[in-house]
């Protein structure tokens, strides 16, 4: 009997082994995600360390892809690891990012590196955090990049002063519609705000020509479940002319920021203008002939905005223009590629009430290369829309203006709708966005 028993427990105990030898240790990882973080800036030399963290510390190593972006270049500015693995039982593991030096005085440079999907395990997701950016500050002495403001012969100032508004708003016309997954947005394109009756004649290039806003019967369709593109779309020509119309305001109103006006200073050998030189319409109100609303109307009496819609914006939050935050978000118009437009706020990261949101454009430092006869000369003023430069992370915004960020509300069209993605009216440069995130419409492009 005794036997009998000491037999029956090692079968037992094998049978128990056996057992737990058929477990499958990754079957029973609880979900979890992984994060990046590095320094914010580093000098044009040395390293950067980048971290790399798991939520929750695995029984097996867990291996992730490593991309890198920004204005800076791999292979020539820096070098850095294309994966990073998390080895068994430790949730961080780092690596270096090796900054090259040079003597070039150039413009400050941005590393973005992010954190891929590839080899992970199904169980582990990429967390909020999931890409950081570096900037690299040039420690280079600076050299002289082109004629200074007292040897530059064109004028090189800005304004911001714009023209009366004295027509009374007109009654909104606006209707916008859902059917089979396309919104439909018409109306007449009369501002139900104050405006101006002015245009930009060019040529001859003056702003005080006067044409009545007339009724256009504005119709445009385009999807209701809008999806980020691999690319952004700029809505200008390689010749810098405008291509794309960027939106459509919820007074049917056309969203059309892209500066017609080139540099105005004749090439005098070809007497051409120079369209690689466009005012930004925002620091040249005046030039451009922009109302109090930074708007104008065409020559065929169609009205469209250039810059800071606040006079809409105030018809539906009065204040918000001047600094007074409203309780939610307020929309202005809709995006070519489906996304909301909202003004100057969004919903808060923190998940309650609203923020003010930054775009991530800066002035270029230095003077331009021109000589103020091809191209413009003296410092960067804004007076020019490539006076300005875009570095990722300075800002909330992307380069389009626009921010991944969940936003809930009760559109025109009667419904509650939720998007993932949208953009800001904001009060500094771009104001406007230059490009789109995802795919754009049809409706929306030129027929030039």
């Amino acid at each position: 009997m005794k036997h009998f028993l000491r037999i029956a427990g090692l079968m037992a105990f094998f049978g128990f082994l056996i057992a737990c030898g058929d477990d499958n240790p990754i079957e029973d990882i609880i979900d979890t995600t992984i994060s990046i973080s590095a320094s914010s800036t580093t000098q044009e030399s040395g390293t950067v360390q980048v971290t790399v963290t798991i939520g929750t510390s695995l029984p097996i190593s867990v291996p992730a892809s490593i991309s890198y972006s920004g204005t800076a270049t791999q292979g020539t500015d820096y070098s850095g690891a294309s994966t990073v693995t998390i080895a068994s039982g430790e949730t961080t593991a780092s690596f270096e990012i090796t900054i090259t030096e040079d003597d070039e005085d150039e413009e400050d440079e941005t590393i973005i590196v992010s954190l891929g999907t590839s080899g992970l395990p199904d169980q582990v997701s990429l967390g909020d955090v999931s890409s950081t950016t570096i900037t690299i500050n040039d420690d280079d002495e600076p050299m002289d990049t082109g004629i200074g403001d007292d040897e530059c012969p064109n004028d090189n100032s800005t304004n911001q002063n714009r023209e009366e508004c004295d027509n009374p708003a007109g009654t909104l016309n606006y209707s916008e519609t859902i059917s089979n997954g396309m919104r439909t947005v018409s109306g007449s394109g009369i501002p139900n705000h104050a405006y101006g009756n002015q245009f930009q004649d060019f040529p001859p290039n003056d702003p005080n020509s006067s044409v009545e806003v007339t009724n256009q019967n504005h119709t445009f369709t385009f999807t209701t479940s809008p999806s980020l593109a691999s690319t952004t779309t700029s809505i200008l020509t390689d010749e810098n002319r405008p291509s794309v119309e960027y939106g459509i305001a919820l007074n049917a109103v056309p969203i059309d920021p892209a500066p017609a006006e080139p540099f105005i200073f004749e090439n005098t050998s070809t007497g051409e203008y120079n369209w690689d030189w466009v005012f930004e319409p925002n620091n040249n109100t005046e030039a451009v002939g922009l109302d109090c609303a930074t708007a104008h109307v065409q020559p065929d009496g169609a009205y469209h905005y250039h810059g800071d819609m606040g006079p809409l914006a105030e018809v539906s939050s009065p204040g918000i223009s001047s600094g007074t935050a409203p309780s939610s978000p307020v929309q202005v118009g809709w995006a070519a590629d489906g996304f909301p437009i909202f003004y100057r706020y969004g919903p808060a990261a923190s998940g309650s009430g609203v923020e003010l949101l930054a775009p991530s454009y800066q002035l270029r430092s230095g003077n331009r290369e021109g000589d103020g006869v091809d191209e413009p000369c003296g410092s960067y003023t804004g007076k020019y829309t490539l006076d300005y430069e875009y570095v990722a992370g300075i800002g909330d915004l992307d380069e389009c203006n626009g921010i991944s960020r969940s936003v809930t509300f009760m559109t025109q069209a009667g419904q509650m709708e939720t998007f993932e993605y949208f953009y800001v009216i904001t009060e500094d440069f771009p104001v406007i966005g230059r490009c789109l995130s995802g795919d754009v419409d049809d409706d929306f492009r030129k027929r030039n």
